[in-house]
Formats: C-alpha cells, structure tokens, sequence
C-alpha cells in the first residue's frame, strides 16, 4: 500500500514534468545556428617562411541564412591586436560589425557600425560610432545595394567580392567601406566609401596547410588580392598580397552541427 509520503513524491514528480516541459525538449526546439565553422590562418610572406601573426575566428550560420563571424587577430610584427565580429545577410551584404583595436600594448579604441534598413535597398543608411582615445567620430552614409564592410580579419576579406555576379563575366565594380585600423594618425576605426573592382577567375585546386580545396578564385581591390573561397560559407582558404609579398593561409579547420 502506497504511504503517504510516496503519493507526495509521485505528486512531485509529476508537478516537475510538467513545470519545465521546455527544458525536456530544448534539443527539438529552433537553434540560434545551423552550422559552424572554426579555423585559423598563419600571417606569412610568399618568399619566406617567417610568420608574422596569426588569426582563429568561427563562423555560425543562422536559420534565415545570415551568418556570424567573430575573429582574433594577433599581429605580432605590427604589435597589433583586434577583436571583431561582422554579421551579414544570407548574401553577405552586412548588417553590423563591431570591433576594436590595440597597437604596441596602447589601447587603440573601438569602432561599431550598423545598417539602418529602408523601403528600397538604396536608400539603406550605413552608421558608424567611433571611440578611442584621440577622440570620437560618427558615420551615416547611404550605401547602395551591392556594397562590403571591410573590417579587415583575414576571413572576413573573402566577403567583399559576394556582390560580384557571376553571371556577368569580366570585372564588376561595386562600394567597400574600408575601415581604417592602424593608422597612427587619426582615429582608428572611422574609414570612407570606396570603389572595389572584382574580377571572377574561375575554380582551381588550392592546397594549404589545413588540407585541399577546390576553391573560386576572385582579384579584388583593382587586382591588388588574389583570394580563394571555399563551401557555401565562402571560407577563405589562400590569400595573396602581391605588391608587399605576404600570404595568408588556411592552418586549420573545423566544421559542426
């Protein structure tokens, strides 16, 4: 015969199953990300093999098709440090970007932009908030419809050719704002709206310290970089700055649920 006591603990037992039915099932409900990528990228030369910093970051893609990005760049060679994180839409167009900035153990300040949607895409302000120690500044620009925030970590570069079509060969020119980071003049973080020319090379096989891809190869910036972008995500595996000799390349990589 069931005791009292042992109806007050059946009663409670059911009393928590039914109180926190949301923890029991957390696993089925909607998740902030479909997938994650994580990786890191040695700072080196093309005729060299000093490394002059490195950079981890992890991209997160989200149920709408936007995607996340969060990135650390230790740049010893220039003592400098940054911390960043860029979201953009489901095709790549950015929606905000946060990051900040030290040089040789100085505290540089912190700059964070943000899209203000309109009614049509061209008339989209871009606004920016600047702090550091030299002072403050504010953005607000209109931006066209195929334009890139450029915030400078190395995975974030494969995002500045999205607008290109590839339905259209030869080269396409389209807005960048190109955030300034280590100027040692000014402040830090306020940048200006330029012209970015993309040229579309094809798909070629790139091989990398964290293995082999078969990567989209772009130039941007008026055929200063050669990139090449791998997986939907558009993950940056090689990257080449002719004009000083330096080349970013993929060490490591991994991938999740």
């Amino acid at each position: 015969m069931a005791t009292g006591r042992d109806i007050i603990k059946t009663l409670l037992a059911f009393a928590v199953a039914f109180a926190f039915p949301a923890v029991l099932s957390a696993e089925d409900e909607p998740q902030a990300n479909t997938r994650w990528i994580k990786g890191t990228y040695d700072y080196g030369f093309l005729e060299s093999d000093v490394i002059r910093g490195h950079e981890d970051w992890i991209v997160t893609a989200h149920p709408d098709g936007s995607r996340t990005v969060e990135a650390f760049v230790d740049l010893r060679e220039q003592g400098h440090q940054s911390n960043v994180i860029l979201r953009v839409d489901q095709n790549f167009r950015p929606l905000d970007a946060y990051a900040n900035f030290w040089r040789f153990g100085a505290y540089g300040g912190s700059a964070r932009f943000w899209m203000e949607p309109q009614t049509a895409p061209l008339d989209d302000i871009l606004h920016g908030n600047i702090v550091g120690p030299k002072g403050t500044a504010t953005l607000s620009e209109l931006v066209p419809d195929k334009f890139s925030l450029r915030v400078h970590p190395v995975i974030t570069e494969g995002w500045q050719v999205q607008s290109h079509d590839k339905r259209e060969p030869g080269a396409q020119t389209h807005a960048l704002y190109n955030m300034v980071t280590t100027s040692g003049e000014g402040i830090r973080g306020i940048g200006q709206m330029v012209d970015n020319e993309i040229i579309y090379h094809g798909r070629e096989t790139v091989t990398v310290p964290a293995g082999t891809f078969e990567a989209d190869h772009y130039t941007f910036y008026f055929g200063r970089y050669d990139i090449w972008l791998w997986s939907e995500d558009q993950i940056l595996v090689r990257y080449v700055a002719e004009a000083n000799g330096r080349e970013y390349r993929l060490t490591k990589l991994e991938v999740g649920p």
